[in-house]
């Protein structure tokens, strides 16, 4: 693969979607509908859009040359979630209200931008690339933790609607702290 191209660079059989396309607009309602799912801490009603072979990943992300790679380790990552891991960590979330992360809730905020919908080659369904930001703030604190990144997803409609079947999140920052360990994106 050449180092110099991004994974959202259109594959062959791709044809990007407009704006002005109903299918366009479908696609960020979704996803602006998950955020919001996410940052008014409905993880169970969240965890309902995925489909049942959703992968889910966020790799670590290293400082390179460029000539040596796009700067991420596709051997080791924060997260490598499949359905099963994604249902345990939303069950962590809403069953255990203790957890430290989790108590006093924290606040986050998810703002989607730079949405690009491509079709895919399977029929069906559409690649989404997006940038995230995510504003975190808890107790008491004046200011609020920042992470932000590309998201690269498959979006799949189905019987039951439109599912994300794939997201591969590329966050910006090399390290990011516990404070992000179970915090979807």
């Amino acid at each position: 693969m050449n180092p110099g191209r991004s994974v959202t660079d259109t594959n062959a059989g791709e044809k990007r979607i407009s704006a002005a396309d109903p299918v366009y607009g479908e696609i960020l309602d979704f996803l602006i509908d998950e955020a919001a799912l996410l940052d008014d801490d409905r993880h169970t009603e969240w965890l309902a859009l995925m489909t049942e072979d959703v992968t889910y990943r966020m790799p670590v992300r290293k400082t390179v040359y460029r000539k040596d790679g796009r700067g991420f380790d596709e051997r080791s990552g924060h997260f490598d979630d499949d359905r099963i891991s994604l249902e345990l960590r939303v069950k962590r979330s809403v069953d255990i209200p203790s957890a430290y992360d989790r108590d006093p809730l924290p606040r986050i905020r998810r703002l989607v931008t730079n949405v690009v919908v491509h079709t895919a080659v399977v029929a069906g369904e559409y690649r989404a690339t997006s940038y995230i930001l995510l504003l975190r703030n808890r107790f008491d604190a004046h200011q609020y933790d920042m992470l932000s990144a590309k998201r690269e997803d498959v979006i799949r409609r189905t019987p039951d609607g439109l599912r994300l079947a794939s997201r591969l999140i590329l966050v910006d920052q090399a390290a990011l702290g516990a404070a992000y360990w179970n915090v979807f994106m």
